[in-house]
């Protein structure tokens, strides 16, 4: 929601625009009690914010500037309505909140604060939330948070997404933000949890706007993709019955999700449409090999054959990573992900 209102109002009103869903959210915890939660909460929440919207636009838009692409449209009170249920169809939605991630990595920002707002104001986390993902102090967060709004609203308007060149220039630094995302979650650093399902999740969603668009739709988002998805399978088990990590050969492999290991396999495969080959790849391949076997050995792990094939898979692992390690990586000719048989680093 904060992604489309920011849309509409402009990127200089980020402030007006969190005020507005936290007003929908306010008005739920008001109607719901009374009348229960609704069939589509999600379309409740959408409806309620996009008329709060309407409201603050005829109220406004006088005393403010809001979005200048939008500027003569909102202005007039035959197409104010119109447009703003135009900005609310499911499909620009979705292009909004790509704008959004692509602002949030914003060259002139740290890694941390462009994780840090993505997570704000995409994945509707809170101060507490990510200080608690960071291991920092709500005051600390909460100082960066702010910094890092001013030069989002300095930049004046949300990042085009129809230019493909930008969009391609800015591509590896979301990446990297979706990565550090997926990777806060999996090894989580808060003391109260070592595994967050929820940030995993939400990078996973996120990856998934990627890939639907034509110009994100690289290899390597692919493999970033695949990765997660691939790694995600074991989240089930990753966690011992008294809640410590649990190493991957220890881990219960009939609690994976067979279905994420198939869409990551699925992914992979489209990862290897080009001769690039990211460490996005690498995992990612790695990750599907553990899997695979797996799959192939999940109703024989106490018996002497599965014992042996868990053996040999492990020692053609280490193979793979001893070769990648002297060198073989630099090879002219790139490889296809699926051949490769290297250790993650989320794979101990």
């Amino acid at each position: 929601m904060v992604a489309t209102l920011t849309r509409i109002f402009g990127v200089e009103n980020l402030a007006l625009a969190e005020d507005v869903v936290q007003d929908a959210f306010c008005r739920a915890l008001e109607v719901w009690k009374f009348r229960g939660v609704p069939d589509n909460p999600s379309a409740w929440l959408m409806a309620t914010a996009k008329h709060r919207a309407l409201d603050v636009l005829r109220r406004e838009r006088t005393a403010r500037t809001f979005a200048p692409e939008l500027g003569r449209l909102l202005e007039s009170a035959e197409t104010l309505a119109p447009v703003v249920e135009d900005l609310f169809a499911a499909h620009v939605i979705k292009d909004d909140q790509l704008r959004m991630m692509f602002s949030c990595c914003h060259p002139r920002l740290p890694e941390a604060a462009q994780v840090g707002l993505m997570l704000h104001i995409l994945c509707g986390f809170s101060m507490g939330e990510i200080a608690a993902a960071f291991v920092s102090t709500h005051a600390a967060i909460e100082k960066r948070l702010a910094r890092a709004k001013k030069v989002l609203a300095a930049s004046g308007r949300l990042f085009e997404i129809t230019d493909a060149s930008d969009l391609a220039a800015r591509l590896p630094a979301l990446h990297r933000t979706l990565y550090l995302l997926f990777n806060e979650g999996y090894h989580g650093a808060s003391p109260e949890s070592v595994v967050r399902v929820e940030l995993c999740q939400e990078a996973m969603r996120l990856a998934a706007l990627l890939f639907e668009h034509p110009l994100a739709s690289t290899p390597a988002t692919h493999a970033l993709a695949a990765m997660m998805c691939l790694h995600a399978a074991r989240l089930p088990a990753r966690l011992d019955a008294a809640g410590n990590l649990s190493a991957l050969a220890d881990q219960d492999r009939s609690r994976w999700d067979p279905a994420l290991i198939t869409e990551g396999q699925r992914l992979l495969e489209l990862s290897a449409s080009g001769p690039e080959l990211t460490e996005y790849h690498v995992e990612a391949a790695i990750a599907a090999v553990h899997d695979r076997f797996a799959l192939r050995h999940a109703d024989d792990d106490s018996s002497v054959s599965g014992r042996r094939a868990q053996s040999r898979h492990r020692d053609r692992a280490a193979r793979g990573a001893r070769a990648w390690a002297r060198g073989d990586r630099c090879n002219s000719r790139p490889r296809s992900p699926r051949r490769l048989s290297v250790l993650p680093r989320g794979a101990r």
